[in-house]
């Protein structure tokens, strides 16, 4: 094994510099973005008006393995979060696979944030095409996080702090033009559809654990990482059956997974209230929200390879900070124009469907690292009954949809 000289040392370490409030933020910022501004239309075409039970189960589902996250973050305190936990808990080989597998699911779900944007973008300003748009967002994104933490923390705050209040914008405007009757047939595409739309919606409160990635950068991890995970996932969860209610109430489901409505479903709900100014709003808030989690999810997926990188599963080179903005500079350019490339080509709901499938995936191995490490007292303790909830639903979840497609 070779040792490290204490300027090489240098070059691959991180300042703590997120406390409570940021490391909040990114978890919130990770979350809130394409699911609730960009699926819920997909969603409801599969669930109807029953969409809102789906927002629910898959809120609880994603909790589960929150909880599951909080524990293993407060006890394995390394850059590269979900991938240093399974390899931790299971050794090398298993750790590399579930990297690649983490990394591969991430990196696709980037893509479809960046479609998102795109979406709403080209529906205020139709100049350019969407996968054009998409491409050149992930190259944005890319350079923001090259430049450092210290830049993408600030923009992230403001990003989050905006969007969740666009949120909240756009559920009161919708109050007074609210119509019980929507949810009349409230199980027209039967319940079977309710698992099919949670299946979908569950890649949007997968941000949930992206703070753990930046785990070295965080001030009193041990406390704070727990407190962010659990305090962001209920947050998203209430904001995001809030607006489910609002979008349904007011324009119906059939509406709301039409054609016209699917790419920028809340912007479009604006113009049925009559309130033309606040299409803009939404719009930019959506953009906003958006943006916001493809600065996350590219911070997330370049810190996933620099700590597979420092363990030797990839190679070295991924691992060398910028000597000036002390980034994995290298790990991001490359991904971001992988990402970039990605998005000019692939179709929206497959790229969903295979990041859902992908993330279910890995954070089942998630929930059996937790119980793994229950035997390593210290930092936030779990009942084991949580991390089997997590991979069971997790399982079940994945099962039923495939059984869907078959049957």
């Amino acid at each position: 094994m070779r040792i490290l000289n204490i300027k090489e040392e240098n070059k691959t370490k991180f300042e703590r510099i997120l406390g409570s409030f940021g490391a909040t933020a990114v978890s919130i910022g990770g979350i809130i973005g394409s699911g609730i501004f960009f699926i819920i239309g997909m969603a409801a075409a599969e669930a109807g008006p029953a969409v809102i039970l789906s927002l629910v189960i898959a809120g609880i589902i994603a909790l589960f393995t929150a909880l599951s996250f909080a524990s293993l973050g407060s006890k394995i305190l390394k850059e590269g979060g979900e991938y240093q936990f399974v390899y931790v808990a299971f050794g090398s080989t298993v750790g590399f696979f579930a990297g690649l597998l983490w990394i591969s699911a991430t990196a696709i779900a980037g893509v479809t944030v960046s479609i998102a944007f795109a979406s709403y973008l080209t529906a205020l300003i139709p100049i350019i095409p969407v996968n054009i748009a998409a491409a050149l967002a992930c190259l944005a994104f890319m350079t923001i996080d090259v430049v450092g933490i210290h830049f993408s923390s600030s923009v992230n705050n403001i990003l989050t702090l905006t969007k969740v209040g666009v949120l909240l914008i756009f559920i009161l405007l919708c109050l007074p033009f609210f119509n019980a009757s929507n949810f009349n047939n409230f199980f027209a595409k039967g319940t079977e559809g309710i698992l099919s739309a949670a299946f979908l919606i569950f890649f949007a409160y997968a941000g949930f654990g992206k703070i753990t990635a930046a785990s070295e950068e965080v001030k009193n991890p041990k406390k704070t990482i727990p407190k962010a995970i659990i305090t962001a996932i209920a947050i998203c969860t209430l904001l995001y059956f809030m607006s489910g209610i609002a979008s349904v109430g007011v324009v119906g489901s059939e509406k709301l997974s039409s054609k016209e409505f699917r790419n920028a479903p809340f912007a479009y709900v604006m113009l049925a209230t009559g309130f033309r100014w606040a299409f803009l709003i939404i719009a930019i808030g959506a953009i906003t929200a958006t943006a916001s989690v493809l600065l996350i999810q590219m911070l997330g997926i370049s810190r996933t390879v620099y700590a597979m990188s420092k363990n030797k599963q990839l190679p070295s080179f991924l691992c060398k900070l910028h000597p000036k903005f002390k980034t994995p500079y290298k790990a991001e350019i490359i991904l971001g124009i992988l990402m970039a490339l990605a998005a000019l080509f692939l179709n929206a709901r497959s790229v969903i469907i295979l990041t859902s499938l992908g993330i279910l995936s890995y954070y089942s191995i998630i929930n059996l690292a937790a119980l793994v490490m229950k035997r390593q007292k210290g930092g936030f303790e779990v009942h084991s009954i949580i991390p089997i909830l997590g991979f069971f639903s997790s399982i079940l979840l994945i099962a039923y949809y495939i059984w869907t497609i078959f049957v």
